[in-house]
């Protein structure tokens, strides 16, 4: 199965109003901020690369096109709702990287709020949200526009009616 890229998103953002945009995108999603470099422990470090962990919170890539997307979307019914992120297959969302660990982190929601809150699962390489490392097994709130990095791995994270804000901007920019 192919992942969806921005660019499929769009055609939706272009026709809908945003409440119906948020009843189509129902979960939150994650974009990734540059194509997905193939990078082993054979490949030497570069600029390029660490010039991508540096971004922050007013540093931002601009969304891309090709850029995939994806959505914050259990594959198994718990009780909880939750989202698990990790190498192992086990996981709802599953990075294939050597930095991220095979149990990583956990998207939830408030409980009373129903906010995006991410929980890293004491992670080897770790879990941050705009370059600020996350402490184990203490759950975060999370907010459109935020560098979520899993070990070298980085997405921008983005509720329903953010990725729509997001894409209308993106819209407006290359009309």
């Amino acid at each position: 199965m192919l992942e969806p890229l921005v660019q499929d998103y769009v055609p939706a953002a272009m026709q809908l109003a945003r409440d119906s945009f948020r009843e189509r995108v129902r979960v939150p999603v994650l974009v990734t901020i540059a194509p997905q470099l193939e990078e082993s422990f054979q490949t030497a470090r570069t600029r390029a690369l660490d010039d991508m962990s540096q971004l922050g919170p007013h540093n931002r890539a601009d969304l891309l096109h090709q850029a995939k997307v994806l959505e914050l979307r259990p594959i198994r019914r718990r009780r909880l709702l939750q989202v698990t992120i990790g190498r192992s297959e086990e996981n709802d969302i599953v990075l294939q990287d050597e930095t991220v660990s095979s149990h990583h982190a956990i998207f939830t929601q408030h409980p009373s709020s129903g906010k995006p809150l991410i929980q890293d699962q004491e992670s080897t390489n770790g879990t941050r949200i705009n370059n600020q490392l996350l402490i184990p097994y203490k759950a975060v709130r999370v907010h459109d526009g935020d560098l979520l990095s899993f070990g070298d791995v980085t997405f921008l994270f983005f509720t329903p009616a953010g990725f729509y804000d997001a894409l209308q901007s993106l819209v407006q920019e290359t009309a």
